[in-house]
């Protein structure tokens, strides 16, 4: 998801994956799977077949294990702030955990375009001391707006293929 905002003399542009469920969801998900494989444990259990009841519980607390991490990872988040002079960059997830500053006469944009449909264009900012990969969790068409919104903001846009036009 990109969302662009405009202040007085900036623009910020910030970048998140799509999410298709919250925490809370995936929480109601899991106590419906962790229900219905009980359930089932529970039930060859008392047919006497009670070592069933470790490998449920393994897998119940596996499944929400990975549903949390999945859940997390949705929820970071970059910033770009491109005023006059410099560009910020700020990521984290709930709250910045990552600053970097670039002069904006320094920095240019670099791309690599996908080369297939089943490859996403590369995006990264690079000022010759450091380089950032942005919007790695975005799929291809939000890519795409970013470096629309990057090259309305007057940033020097760099593609791999130079003879190409966009």
């Amino acid at each position: 998801m990109v969302k662009l905002k405009h202040k007085h003399d900036s623009v910020t542009l910030t970048l998140q994956p799509n999410r298709s469920a919250n925490w809370r969801q995936n929480k109601i998900i899991i106590m419906v799977m962790a229900a219905f494989v009980m359930v089932i444990a529970i039930a060859w259990s008392v047919v006497g077949v009670w070592i069933i009841l470790p490998f449920a519980g393994f897998e119940v607390g596996l499944l929400a294990f990975l549903m949390y991490r999945v859940s997390y990872s949705t929820y970071q988040k970059q910033i770009i702030t491109i005023h006059s002079d410099k560009v910020i960059f700020q990521a984290g997830v709930y709250y910045p955990k990552r600053f970097h500053s670039f002069c904006k006469d320094k920095l240019s944009v670099k791309t690599i375009d996908a080369q297939s449909e089943f490859e996403q264009t590369h995006i990264t900012l690079d000022d010759g001391h450091q380089t950032i990969v942005i919007g790695q969790f975005l799929n291809q068409p939000d890519r795409i707006a970013t470096l629309e919104h990057l090259k309305k903001a007057n940033l020097h846009i760099h593609i791999d293929k130079w003879w190409k036009t966009r």
